[in-house]
């Protein structure tokens, strides 16, 4: 009986060491690996040790964008990217050592000090040009602090703090169309070539004239005026119309604004007018930010040096080592047009493979392309996009 009451009382002990004593989890590993190249050693061994830990975040979970797709008439070319989704502040260096061209660090971390990624990129950022705003009835708005450059600048103001954008100012006006939107295909494409931009947006104030709204059953009528706004992104690449979108508030109250309120400031905004200038502004946006974001992020590139390839966007546009996108030759002259001849529908383009981002700056990236003959086919101003095609066959 003693020994079966040790036995138990030993149970009873181990169980409440196991309850009240906290557990430490055993160190987590992985190796990095980074060319030692002009940069030196120490830039090499941060690169190694990010390598790692981008591993270990991966362990942990990730984010996995896949553009894919299938054909029974050629190989296919892919995009992908996969994203951690926890960060370590804090590790500790077990070994450095180096085979050849290459610096190799081993890190460990612990699991308690995971934290999750704030700024896991949900979407790469795309690029925009922003124009000033063509003026359809210019005598309307004499009241509003130089609408046509503020707006748009406004415009890019929000669109960037959005975080899913980054933005140019371009000071030079798209003339509209007599129908709206610019059918001046070259000169979008040379905006956006000087700009870097993928998109150009302009756009054109149509209205901001006073009317009468009927009031208490059509027996008074109180002063009201309206804005109208129309928006207008262009593909840079080619030129072609993307989005339309037009956006009408009607305000009853005090119709003028006063030049001496800078648009977009609290005394303006305080105004029943330049209220409604905004609440307009704000629901083209949102309207063109929709339509971009259903379409495909795409960069050029911008320099070739044998099998490396460099393109115009890096880590501010959230591109990351590892990151896959397909790699096109676009022949702006071979525009293709539908029932109005006047407005291209785009351009003729050609998958040539498979680019694979190996190397990040802020301002740009540097990858390989798969297969490898392709690289000389590349050459500058041909563009990659997050997407999915089917080579042509050999």
């Amino acid at each position: 009986m003693p020994s079966k009451l040790r036995l138990f009382g030993g149970a009873v002990l181990a169980l409440l060491f196991t309850l009240f004593v906290p557990a430490f989890a055993a160190p987590i590993e992985a190796e990095g690996v980074a060319a030692i190249a002009g940069g030196g050693l120490a830039q090499a061994r941060q690169a190694a040790i990010r390598d790692a830990l981008e591993q270990l975040g991966l362990r942990s979970g990730a984010r996995v964008d896949v553009a894919a797709g299938s054909s029974t008439r050629g190989k296919s070319a892919e995009s992908s990217r996969v994203q951690p989704a926890v960060d370590f502040a804090r590790y500790t260096v077990l070994r450095e050592w180096q085979t050849g061209p290459l610096l190799h660090v081993r890190v460990a971390v612990k699991e308690e000090d995971a934290r999750p990624r704030g700024s896991v990129n949900l979407a790469y950022k795309k690029k925009i040009v922003v124009t000033p705003f063509h003026l359809r009835r210019s005598p309307q708005l004499d009241d509003v602090d130089d609408i046509a450059i503020r707006l748009p600048q406004e415009l890019l103001r929000r669109m960037t703090g959005s975080g899913k954008f980054l933005g140019k100012e371009s000071p030079y006006v798209i003339s509209p169309g007599v129908n709206g939107p610019s059918t001046d295909s070259a000169a979008v494409r040379r905006l956006a070539s000087m700009y870097e931009g993928q998109f150009v947006v302009s756009g054109e104030i149509l209205d901001a004239g006073n009317f009468e709204q009927p009031a208490y059953y059509g027996l008074l009528k109180k002063a009201a005026r309206r804005i109208e706004i129309a928006f207008y992104v262009h593909d840079g690449l080619t030129g072609a119309l993307v989005a339309r979108r037009t956006a009408l508030v009607e305000q009853v109250g005090e119709r003028r604004v006063g030049r001496d309120k800078p648009f977009g400031s609290a005394s303006f905004a305080a105004t029943p007018f330049g209220g409604a200038i905004l609440r307009a502004l704000d629901e083209g946006i949102a309207a063109i930010s929709d339509d971009i974001a259903a379409l495909p992020f795409a960069a050029k590139v911008v320099q070739v040096q044998g099998e490396r390839i460099f393109i115009d966007a890096g880590s501010t546009s959230s591109v990351a080592p590892g990151d896959q996108l397909v790699v096109y030759r676009v022949d702006p002259r071979q525009q293709v047009y539908g029932a109005d001849p006047l407005v291209p529908l785009g351009a003729v383009e050609t998958p040539l493979g498979t680019f694979s981002v190996v190397q990040v700056q802020p301002g740009f990236a540097i990858g390989t392309v798969m297969p490898p003959a392709t690289a000389r086919q590349i050459s500058v101003g041909d563009v990659v996009r997050f997407d999915v095609a089917v080579l042509p066959a050999k």
